[in-house]
C-alpha cells in the first residue's frame, strides 16, 4: 500500500475499505497469510477467512429483524445492520463517534469547537493510504423522486465531505414522489463543494455560504457523519428505488432511506443564502459502481479500478480484436457489466437501481481494445487484468474539464480456466457441479440472495473468492508495479 494514495470505495466496497483504513490491526493480520491454490481443500477452505473478510459471512438479514424489532428507526436501519455486521468486530461500530483525518486535525476541531472537548473520534490508521473516498448518492430531497436529472455523488472522507461540484454546472429540479401529491421544487442548488467532515449534516451558515477557511456554523442538531453512517449510506443500494415509490401516500424513501441535513456552497452565479434541505441518501452505486469517477475527481493519474460483478465476461462471436471504424465500435452489450459499458459511453440508460447516463469519461473507441486484451487473456484461462492509458473526456455532470491522460489497469472479475485446474480435486468437483454446488456462479457471486441470507456467504465461498483474487493479482504483477512504481 505504500504506492497508494487514494483509496476510492463504492457500495460494498466501503465495508472492507473502511475497516482496511481504520481497524488497528497490521494489515498483514487483516488479510491473513498468502494462499495456494492447490492447497485449497474443501476441509481447508472451510477454516475462518481472514479479519477483513470474515464480516461477508456474518448474516444481515436476521441482525435487520432484530434491531427493527428493538426499535431501531426505519431509517437507520441499514446502516445500524451494517454498522453490527461489519464495523463492530473492529470497535468501529459507534454511531456518534466523529471522523477525522489525524490526530492533529483531531486536536485542532476540539480547539476551536469546545463543545466536542468530549467526543470521540476516529481517525485512519498511519501506513495506510493517505485519502479514504467512500461514495454514496445525494437521492432527493424527503417525499421527492431521484432521477438521472436530479441525483448527486456524495463524496464521504474522515477530512471532507459532501459533493465537491454542482452537477451539470447548474442547479436541479424534483418531482414529487408519485403518490405523494406535492408540489415540484425547481432550480434547486446542490454540491459546490466540501465542509469538514465534523460539521457535516447541520444547518447552512449564517455567513460565508461560499466557503472559508473559518466559516462559523451552528453546531450539527443530527448525529454526526460518522464512519459507521457513511459505510452504511455507501451500501444503501435501495435509495433510489425507495426514493421513487409511496405507501398509503406516505414516501418510502423518507422513512427506508438514510438521511441527512445538506447546504449547498455558493459562487457568484448563485448567490446568497440557500437553506439546509434533508436529503435521502443511497449507495455510491446509484450512481457510479466503480469507485473510478471519485477517483479522477481527486485528479488520479494512475488508478487501478476493480470491476467486482456478478456478469462475467464473454466475448461470445464478436470480435473485439477486428479494425472498426472509430464512429462505429462493437455494442458490449451482453458481453461485460454495465458500470464498465458506461465509462465508455454504452448502455447508459437508467435502471431500478441507479442513473448512468452522465457516466461516459473515455471515448467509445477506447473499449474495443480493452476487450480485444480481455479475450485474449480469456482464451489463455487467465484472469481480466489490462493496464490502458486514456484520455479523459471533458463531463460537466461530474464537474471533469477533460483532457487528462490516465492510466488504468481494469480488474475485471470473470473466471480463470488455469485458476480452477489448480484447485485440488475436492474442490475441482464442487465447483463443476455449477447451480446445484456450493461454488454456484463463482467467482460471480450475486451480490444478494446468493444464499439463504440477505448478503451472507459461505467460509469456503469467501475463502475461494479471496484466494482467486489474490490470484489475479500475483499472476499480473507487472502490472501493478508499473502503475504504482514511483
Amino acid at each position: 500500500l505504500d504506492g497508494v494514495d487514494l483509496l476510492s470505495a463504492v457500495s460494498g466496497g466501503s465495508w472492507a475499505a473502511s475497516v482496511l483504513m481504520f481497524a488497528d490491526m497490521p494489515v498483514e493480520d487483516l488479510l491473513g497469510p498468502p494462499s495456494v491454490p492447490a492447497e485449497l481443500t474443501l476441509a481447508k477452505l472451510e477454516e475462518l477467512p481472514a479479519p477483513l473478510a470474515e464480516s461477508a459471512t456474518h448474516p444481515t438479514a436476521g441482525m435487520l429483524v432484530n434491531l427493527l424489532t428493538s426499535g431501531v428507526p426505519t431509517d437507520m436501519l441499514w446502516v445500524s445492520t451494517v454498522a453490527e455486521v461489519v464495523l463492530k468486530p473492529f470497535g468501529l461500530d459507534n454511531l456518534d463517534a466523529y471522523m477525522a483525518a489525524s490526530d492533529d486535525d483531531v486536536e485542532r476541531i476540539r480547539a476551536r469547537n469546545p463543545t466536542l472537548r468530549n467526543s470521540t473520534f476516529l481517525v485512519p490508521k498511519r501506513s495506510r493510504p493517505e485519502v479514504l473516498v467512500m461514495s454514496g448518492t445525494v437521492e432527493a430531497p424527503d417525499g421527492y423522486e431521484a432521477s438521472a436529472q436530479n441525483i448527486a455523488p456524495l463524496q464521504m472522507s474522515p477530512d471532507f465531505s459532501g459533493t465537491p461540484f454542482y452537477p451539470n454546472d447548474n442547479t436541479v429540479s424534483y418531482e414529487a414522489t408519485p403518490g405523494t401529491h406535492r408540489p415540484p421544487l425547481r432550480s434547486v442548488l446542490v454540491g459546490g463543494g466540501l465542509v469538514e467532515t465534523f460539521a457535516f449534516g447541520g444547518q447552512e451558515p449564517s455567513e460565508g455560504q461560499s466557503g472559508g477557511r473559518a466559516v462559523h456554523l451552528q453546531a450539527p442538531l443530527a448525529p454526526p457523519l460518522s464512519l459507521a453512517r457513511a459505510v452504511g449510506v455507501s451500501s444503501s443500494a435501495f435509495g433510489a428505488m425507495a426514493s421513487r415509490h409511496a405507501v398509503a401516500g406516505v414516501p418510502a424513501g423518507a422513512e427506508l432511506d438514510p438521511q441527512a441535513n445538506i447546504w449547498p456552497i455558493t459562487e457568484g452565479r448563485f448567490p446568497g443564502s440557500h437553506k439546509a434541505i434533508t436529503y435521502q441518501l443511497g449507495d455510491g452505486s446509484n450512481l457510479d459502481n466503480t469507485g473510478l469517477i471519485a477517483a479522477l475527481q481527486r485528479g488520479a493519474s494512475k488508478i487501478a479500478v476493480l470491476i467486482n460483478t456478478d456478469v462475467p465476461f464473454y466475448a461470445g462471436d464478436v470480435d473485439f480484436c477486428a479494425p472498426t471504424a472509430a464512429s462505429s465500435p462493437p455494442d458490449p452489450a451482453g458481453h461485460v457489466a454495465r458500470e464498465l459499458a458506461v465509462l465508455f459511453g454504452f448502455d447508459g440508460d437508467s435502471g431500478r437501481f441507479g442513473f448512468y447516463e452522465h457516466n461516459q469519461v473515455f471515448e467509445q473507441a477506447d473499449l474495443p481494445p480493452l476487450l480485444c486484451d480481455f479475450a485474449k487473456l480469456q482464451v489463455a484461462f487467465k484472469p481480466l487484468v489490462s493496464k490502458r492509458s486514456l484520455v479523459v473526456r471533458q463531463n460537466a455532470w461530474w464537474g471533469l474539464d477533460g483532457g487528462v491522460s490516465v492510466d488504468v489497469a481494469f480488474v475485471y472479475l470473470s473466471g480463470s480456466a488455469a485458476f480452477d485446474a489448480a484447485l485440488p480435486v475436492d474442490t475441482q468437483t464442487e465447483l463443476r457441479k455449477g447451480s446445484a454446488g456450493e461454488f454456484d456462479s463463482f467467482p460471480n457471486y450475486k451480490t444478494v440472495f446468493q444464499n439463504s441470507d440477505l448478503t451472507a456467504l459461505t467460509r469456503r465461498q469467501v475463502n475461494l473468492l479471496a484466494a482467486f483474487a489474490e490470484y489475479s493479482v500475483r499472476q499480473h504483477a507487472e502490472v501493478f508495479g508499473q502503475l504504482f512504481a514511483a
